[in-house]
């Protein structure tokens, strides 16, 4: 099997990769820029030059953050830089280079100079030998015309940690020693200290089993081609079996989760790279301790399955840089809560059916079409909550630089797009963006896009979301897609019957940000409420369910 797996993992990063089954070593060394040199001002292994600054990557009193770089757009140019030897091109040549980036919201360059490059070397790195560029900052200039409405009162929703990644095939069987860097020239940044790029957690991986062919197909993404035998779990899910393995495990962790494997349009392994993560210094521990150092958290999301659900099983611990919480002050931005490590369990139905009497929520929360607390889980174990805060307001502009904040209870949850759940894979908006997790119903929830350059949400005519934010296609069955910056922003319902199990009630004000808040705290019909018409525009006739995955042909064949 070929399969990248990426993880960036809270404060502490741990970035490795799963290739043909077996875990591979992250090339790059001190990935996460902890590890430093001179005094402690510059990171060890790393090249910075011109305006690259080696810092604390947010502000220590409002972010859980992490170490790295920060371009200075201010500046006229800078880089970030590390050179890796011992390449050897002769056990295959396909690589992936990629790495955090989160643009502050005054980072400017003319000219489009912000790239990632990768530079070839022969003969230990004395003879250079060509490279590959890829500009970056036209992403950026994208992500802020799609995303801006997606942050705190509809602005600056694209300054958040995103994953860039730049595939490549080595041209020369020569090439030995490869310098990894992401640069900048022409800077046009117009405030100081609100105009940096900010750069963590490079990571240079080796795709082992990549698509042959000529250079000229460098340019393809290399996708997910299983290449044991597919052990069927029930629904979509499949297990890659080898080496004479005749059963599935009982349970996948983050040591097994790139062969749980996923098949819609393509096939994909969603829990790989999120299911460990640090139980950062300033959260809470099972007991309500504070936490004082990071403490590694291997078992974060667990997977097991039964003949009609996917039990996953949560400590509810975000892998992304956070807010700090408890924070103080007062307006939206007040949270007297705290990140809580907890331990809960939630039941995705393998075969979700439409529930005929499904309604969809009213922009009030009057009908409580959907309930308080969880209404469905991310790949990364995060719960997402519906659009409404404790008092029926709209609760999105509350959140911190991932989408998320801690509930009354201390769970961290998403209301809206949660972007730095797309971290294991570079959703760059050029094909349908990839699974991010599921409603209780059993649902997909999907990214933003369609397809290249094309929001769901934006969608007319007979592919248009319906109110529920959920269509119809062949490959994917009824899923759901969120809405960025446009209301109900995850899912406006269940659109089909939710697992009995998940109908957790939280305390009364559960998704406020108050102590306890005065909303109802989830007294609602849990989403099989009362009849109901008005369900919305439809998409293609419904099927009952996803129906039969594709049938699974072709595996371990290049893209053509």
């Amino acid at each position: 099997m070929k399969y990248l797996r990426l993880g960036t993992i809270g404060i502490g990063v741990l970035l490795c990769a799963v290739v043909a089954g077996a875990q591979a070593v992250n090339l790059v060394r001190n990935p996460d820029f902890k590890q430093r040199v001179m005094g402690g001002n510059q990171p060890a292994n790393f090249l910075l030059a011109g305006s690259a600054v080696y810092r604390y990557l947010g502000d220590p009193r409002l972010d859980s953050s992490v170490w790295g770089v920060a371009l200075d757009s201010t500046g006229g140019w800078g880089s970030v830089s590390q050179t890796i030897g011992g390449i050897d091109s002769s056990r295959g040549r396909w690589y992936r280079f990629t790495f955090r980036g989160l643009p502050q919201d005054h980072f400017a360059v003319f000219d489009n100079d912000l790239s990632m490059r990768v530079e070839y070397f022969g003969d230990g790195g004395r003879t250079a030998m060509d490279g590959k560029n890829k500009p970056i900052y036209p992403q950026i200039v994208q992500d802020r015309q799609d995303f801006t409405a997606n942050g705190d009162h509809h602005v600056g929703g694209a300054a958040v940690w995103t994953t860039y990644q730049l595939d490549f095939y080595v041209p020369f069987v020569q090439v030995d020693t490869l310098r990894l860097s992401v640069n900048f020239g022409h800077g046009a940044g117009s405030q100081r200290g609100d105009s940096n790029f900010f750069i963590s957690d490079f990571s240079l991986t080796k795709l082992e089993d990549a698509p042959t062919g000529p250079v000229e197909m460098t340019e393809k993404t290399t996708d997910l081609y299983p290449t044991g035998k597919l052990l069927p779990l029930g629904g979509r899910w499949y297990f890659e079996a080898k080496d004479g393995e005749t059963e599935a495990p009982s349970l996948f962790t983050e040591i097994n989760a790139d062969r749980l494997l996923y098949h819609d349009a393509k096939w994909q392994a969603p829990f790989a790279g999120n299911m460990a993560t640090y139980l950062r210094a300033g959260d809470k521990d099972l007991d309500g301790n504070i936490a004082l150092q990071d403490v590694y958290v291997p078992d974060n999301v667990t997977v097991s399955f039964t003949a009609d659900a996917m039990e996953i099983h949560t400590k509810g611990l975000p892998n992304h840089p956070t807010g700090k919480f408890p924070q103080q002050g007062f307006g939206p931005q007040f949270n007297p809560n705290y990140i809580q490590e907890h331990q809960k369990t939630y039941y995705i139905p393998l075969n979700p059916t439409v529930n005929p009497r499904h309604i969809f929520t009213t922009m009030d929360n009057s009908n409580h079409a959907l309930p308080m607390g969880p209404i469905g889980i991310a790949v990364n174990g995060v719960v997402f909550f519906n659009p409404f805060d404790a008092n029926s307001q709209d609760a999105t502009s509350m959140m911190d630089a991932c989408c998320g904040h801690p509930a009354p209870d201390n769970t961290y949850h998403y209301h809206k797009y949660p972007i730095c759940v797309n971290s294991p894979w570079a959703d760059e908006g050029k094909e349908h963006s990839p699974l991010i997790g599921w409603a209780f119903d059993g649902f997909p929830i999907y990214g933003p896009f369609e397809s290249a350059g094309v929001m769901a949400k934006d969608l007319t005519g007979s592919n248009a979301l319906n109110d529920f934010n959920l269509h119809f296609d062949s490959q994917r069955g009824w899923h759901y897609h969120v809405t960025p910056g446009k209301f109900p922003y995850i899912i406006g319902g269940y659109w089909g019957t939710e697992d009995s199990r998940d109908r957790q009630r939280g305390p009364r004000g559960m998704n406020g940000n108050g102590p306890g808040g005065n909303g109802p705290g989830g007294n609602g019909p849990g989403g099989n409420g009362p009849g109901g018409n008005g369900m919305g525009r439809f998409g293609p006739p419904p099927g009952g369910g996803f129906g039969p995955p594709p049938p699974p042909g072709g595996f371990g064949h290049p893209p053509q």
